[in-house]
């Protein structure tokens, strides 16, 4: 039996085993490069091209290429695209050394092709100004020194608006502006369109590139638009040149009025005046009937920031004038009982009503502008230290008062900024105040609302003025800022307890009078916008004296009064007392002292001519009671003898406080609150019984601040005093 061999046999012809197998394994990879190395040249080329469209695939070459078929049906060799030749050269010598070496080179190839793409980008510009063109082919050369360019829009428009007086011809003389004397401008912007007759207008914009007869009304838009924002004067003259010299009165139908309101506010914002005086004479001229309120009140805001406030004035009475008187038929409650059913109208009647509607609409669109484009001109008089123009534009806003109320507009409908002009005239009342206008020559025969000394005491009071006339908006931030104008400083100066006691009579006062725990001295507080001004207290009879408090006295009063120190200064000129009067009925104390109280009261209404106002305070939930009656009685007899003597007589005023309480949640603001109809009733019978019937009534409260800009018109007597 034959034994076997632990060496390995070997072939005939000397080839071992071991060199067999190395060789099956090398023809086997390289089979398998041959096969995959294709399938990666097509695989990798398809993913760059869906990363950058038209962009020729970089590939790696392959020992090989396959052709394959396109999408287009053309056979090519997608990895040796002849516009990426260069590119793949680099890439084809990295080929085989290692997968960073490729990696790198296919990244040198893709930076060129971004290189070629910027190049072809330049050509593609957003404004095909020649000269907007040079200077950023310039820019793209190499002229920012490597920085990148700074995307300022207010050197952009300075550029584009280079030359502009001289390049396009506007000049005062409005008759000029026509086709025949601009010039064309570079570049052949305006060339003659024959198929419409129309004009052809090159613009710098991207969306709206020209003007011609297929232009509509939104393109116009859309360029006037841009052409504001970017300060594009250039396009503002090729569009003027459009509307008022290429189309007529029924271009866009109709439409072309609010075009040149559009075109007049673009042109005032470039502070090119001549164009807007021109869209705004066409505007008035040919497109009357068809003027909006909102344009117009919009070119009036126009005019002011560019300083022309006789021509704003000019536009707002001619475009929004108050309305004549009968012109309009207001709607009211009366009519709205009798008002019958439109089913039971005939023809004739319906359109009757629909035309009183639509002019009832109109009218109240006109006043709602009127009044805010009034108020704009006031306030820019105030804030440009303007104060008799600022006065004369809130009187001309006072005036529209009643009218507003008679077509039923709401605070919110006029929506005037109250806060801003109470602002701007306190502004103007400060400067006044450290002698900005002392050396203003008056004389004596020329006492005309130009010169200061015709001027109120302080000019806040003009818009308070103003905002009495108007629907009252309760608003805490304007009665805020009234406050802060009005009242200034505040300092308890002495209680007194006869007329010795009083301070000297060198300025006005009012004085407030009633019951005990009333609220006297909550509305006080309200009143002068201080937390403890007066004292407050839940227990009656806490006033005992006639507390006075000085409104506006000059600085370090308070140093003085408590330590005797000499302050010098003077008091303001709209400074008055508030005198707080000791309160009857619940107050616990001697019959005597209610009777000296009594007795101080009739001297002091008698006596004392500084007394401008009393203001007699009433419970909203209980109307007058007893003590109430007897208050009434007083006044009434005393001042009632003065008027008839024609001595000079304090105003008697009926405030009824705490109206909160007869509404639920009255912090709403919703319905601040109310009083209800007996108590009003009863109040009116027992006014006419104490003759005092003359009274005016003040529904007011310090919780919702109701009623507090209402009071102050009577404060206003004793501080102009």
């Amino acid at each position: 039996m034959m034994m076997m061999s632990s060496r390995t046999p070997h072939v005939s012809g000397g080839i071992s085993i071991g060199r067999i197998m190395a060789t099956s394994i090398a023809l086997l990879l390289l089979s398998l490069s041959c096969v995959v190395s294709p399938v990666t040249s097509f695989l990798l080329p398809r993913q760059q091209s869906l990363q950058q469209q038209h962009q020729p695939p970089i590939v790696l070459p392959s020992p090989s290429p396959l052709p394959i078929t396109s999408e287009d049906g053309q056979r090519s060799l997608l990895y040796q695209s002849p516009q990426s030749q260069d590119g793949n050269a680099a890439t084809a010598a990295a080929a085989g050394t290692s997968k960073r070496a490729q990696r790198k080179a296919a990244q040198r190839a893709k930076k060129q092709r971004q290189q070629t793409q910027t190049s072809k980008n330049i050509n593609k510009v957003t404004s095909q100004h020649p000269e907007a063109i040079i200077k950023r082919q310039k820019q793209q050369n190499g002229n920012n020194n490597g920085k990148r360019r700074n995307h300022n829009f207010a050197q952009r428009a300075e550029y584009l608006s280079e030359g502009t007086d001289e390049q396009f011809g506007f000049n005062d003389n409005l008759d000029q502006l026509t086709l025949t004397t601009i010039p064309k401008t570079q570049g052949d912007t305006t060339i003659e369109d024959k198929a419409n007759n129309i004009q052809f207008h090159q613009l710098h914009s991207q969306r709206v590139s020209k003007l011609d007869g297929e232009t509509t009304a939104d393109d116009v838009v859309k360029a006037i638009k841009r052409a504001q924002n970017l300060h594009d004067e250039h396009d503002v003259v090729e569009i003027a040149h459009f509307l008022l010299e290429e189309v007529d009165q029924s271009f866009a139908y109709g439409y072309r009025g609010s075009l040149l309101s559009r075109l007049a506010v673009a042109s005032l914002h470039l502070q090119n005046y001549d164009i807007a005086k021109r869209c705004i004479i066409e505007r008035r001229i040919s497109h009357r009937s068809s003027m909006l309120p909102l344009e117009s009140a919009a070119i009036v805001r126009g005019l002011l920031r560019c300083h022309h406030t006789s021509e704003a004035w000019e536009v707002l009475e001619d475009e929004l004038s108050l309305p004549l008187e009968g012109s309009v038929q207001w709607e009211n409650n009366e009519e709205n009982n009798n008002k019958r059913n439109k089913n039971e109208m005939n023809d004739d009647e319906l359109h009757l009503e629909d035309e009183s509607i639509r002019r009832r609409l109109e009218a109240r669109d006109k006043l709602v502008h009127r009044a805010r484009s009034i108020s704009s001109i006031a306030s820019r008089h105030f804030y440009e230290m303007e104060p008799t123009e600022g006065i004369n534009a809130v009187g001309k806003l006072k005036e529209m008062g009643g009218i507003v109320h008679q077509a039923g507009l709401t605070a919110e409908d006029v929506g005037i900024p109250w806060d801003r002009l109470v602002k701007g005239a306190a502004l103007c009342e400060s400067k006044r105040r450290d002698g900005a206008w002392d050396d203003i020559d008056e004389s004596e025969d020329d006492a005309t609302a130009e010169t200061p000394s015709s001027w109120p005491c302080n000019i806040v009071y003009t818009v308070l003025d103003a905002m009495i006339a108007f629907p009252s908006e309760n608003k805490d931030v304007t009665f805020e800022a009234l406050c802060n104008a009005l009242v200034r400083r505040t300092v308890f100066v002495t209680g007194a307890v006869d007329m010795e006691g009083c301070p000297e009579a060198d300025r006005g006062e009012v004085a407030f009078i009633g019951r005990s725990n009333v609220g006297k001295s909550s509305l006080v507080n309200m009143l002068t916008n201080r937390k403890s001004l007066a004292f407050t207290s839940k227990t009656p009879g806490k006033t005992q004296q006639f507390n006075y408090f000085a409104v506006n006295d000059k600085p370090e009063l308070a140093r003085q009064i408590r330590y005797g120190d000499d302050v010098p200064g003077e008091k303001d000129r709209d400074s008055f007392y508030i005198v707080d009067l000791p309160g009857f009925g619940f107050a616990k104390v001697t019959q005597q002292l209610r009777q000296q109280w009594s007795d101080f009261m009739d001297e002091y209404l008698q006596e004392r001519e500084t007394l401008q106002a009393v203001f007699h305070l009433i419970d909203a939930r209980h109307g007058p009671t007893d003590e109430d009656i007897k208050i009434m009685q007083k006044v009434g007899t005393i001042l009632g003898a003065k008027q008839q003597a024609k001595e000079h007589c304090a105003k008697y005023i009926i405030i009824l406080t705490k109206a909160d309480k007869n509404v639920k949640n009255a912090k709403s603001q919703s319905n601040p609150g109310k009083v209800s109809n007996k108590v009003m009733e009863k109040l009116i019978v027992t006014m006419k019984e104490n003759r005092v019937g003359y009274a005016p009534i003040v529904l007011t409260s310090s919780e919702t601040r109701l009623g507090r800009d209402e009071v102050w018109k009577y404060l206003r007597f004793a501080a102009e005093r």
